[in-house]
């Protein structure tokens, strides 16, 4: 544990709480379960929802409900309520106020704690470790992270590996599981972890929205965009989005109103991703790209909008592969989809970081993890779990693609 000073946020006056909004999974044929998103999002301008491989996880509003279950019927859907109570289990996330404490995987943290964490474990490794800045957010924050890089035996420099986490604000899971990774990797005295960290110069970046999640944590709990333009009846856009790789094409809105994936006035317009990609292309020798997203228990490879397959797609899917059976052996208590495109496994997306990163830069592993759980409200007293399965899903990663001569 690491202990700092700080303060952790309760439930604040204003926090949009969804007391007797049901969280539902939806299954059935694709047109409709688009027909049932449409009519909801006319009655409710925040509507909530998570595609999925078979159908979608819906948040249903109280007076929403009679509409919900009439096109159920009518369009013959599958419907399983994961939560009767949305609100329960959005309180039992949140932290107890206190001053000083332990920085621990038990409890989720506003985004100063996190930076906290960083800058804390910057000053306590510093011969291993510094604090960088990947950039800015529309409210002023910087975009932190932790360059981890120790001494190497060869003159030349060591392959890089960038990780990303948070650009979906209310994916809490993801910055939980990647400080975890950070720790394992400073504290670790595993001879398996000590190596995977001294043979990569590693670029790890908890929360690339901050904005969007210290809105998701104080505010809206299912906020998932940034907050540019906040102030205004609709603001904000999703970041993963905003890419300049076929922007705007799939899985995009155009309205900014769209609570969930406005894809932004153009490509680039949020300062975040704009800024974040300018320091990813001043990255030399950049062999692996991996973005933590959830809750699909999926492992995804470029390119989302697409089912043709790059060039090294075998050797992704093999390297993908022994990363899950790396990470499944740690609790064995869900299997991962075998990896592939988005297209393929899940839905068509454009506009989103990986995409982005191996067109542009020919990134030769690039990979998005869709975390496991049922729905994003993964219990804080489990974030250890999915933590120890992260850290050895990457030393698989790792592992598979030293095997096939990647470095």
């Amino acid at each position: 544990m690491v202990v700092y000073f700080g303060f952790v946020s309760g439930v604040e006056s204003g926090y949009r709480t969804y007391e007797n909004y049901k969280y539902i999974e939806v299954q059935g044929h694709r047109t409709g379960i688009e027909k049932l998103k449409l009519a909801l999002q006319d009655k409710d301008d925040s509507l909530a929802y998570s595609d999925t491989r078979d159908g979608a996880e819906i948040v249903v509003a109280p007076d929403s409900e009679m509409l919900f279950n009439k096109i159920i019927a009518t369009e013959n859907l599958n419907a399983s309520v994961l939560h009767n109570d949305i609100s329960e289990i959005i309180l039992m996330e949140k932290s107890v106020r206190r001053s000083k404490r332990d920085f621990s995987w038990t409890a989720y943290y506003d985004i100063d704690d996190i930076n906290g964490f960083l800058k804390n474990m910057s000053e306590m490794y510093s011969k291993w470790s510094e604090l960088i800045v990947g950039g800015q957010s529309y409210q002023g924050r910087s975009i932190l992270g932790l360059r981890i890089n120790t001494p190497g035996l060869k003159d030349s420099p060591k392959p890089v590996v960038f990780i990303e986490s948070g650009i979906h604000a209310r994916e809490w899971i993801a910055p939980a599981t990647t400080t975890y990774f950070i720790n394992e990797l400073l504290t670790s005295n595993d001879p398996n972890i000590t190596a995977l960290r001294d043979q990569f110069d590693w670029r790890i970046f908890p929360s690339v929205n901050p904005d969007g999640y210290h809105y998701s944590y104080t505010v809206d709990r299912f906020w998932r965009k940034t907050v540019s333009g906040f102030g205004s009846r609709c603001f904000g856009a999703d970041p993963n989005r905003n890419w300049k790789y076929n922007w705007g094409q799939h899985s995009s809105s155009h309205n900014p109103c769209d609570y969930q994936t406005y894809a932004g006035s153009q490509q680039f317009s949020e300062i975040e991703t704009r800024t974040l990609s300018s320091y990813i292309e001043s990255i030399n020798n950049l062999l692996a790209y991996i973005s933590f997203h959830s809750n699909a228990a999926m492992l995804l490879v470029p390119y989302s909008d697409s089912t043709e397959h790059i060039d090294n797609y075998d050797d992704l899917i093999q390297v993908g592969k022994t990363s899950l059976d790396y990470g499944y052996e740690v609790n064995k208590k869900e299997r991962y989809s075998d990896p592939g495109t988005a297209a393929e496994i899940l839905y068509k997306a454009s506009g989103g970081s990986m995409d982005w990163v191996r067109y542009t830069l020919a990134t030769p592993l690039v990979y998005t993890y869709e975390l496991r759980g049922n729905s994003f409200h993964w219990p804080p007293s489990r974030i250890y779990e999915q933590g120890d399965e992260v850290t050895q899903m990457i030393l698989g990663l790792a592992t598979e693609a030293q095997k096939l001569g990647y470095y």
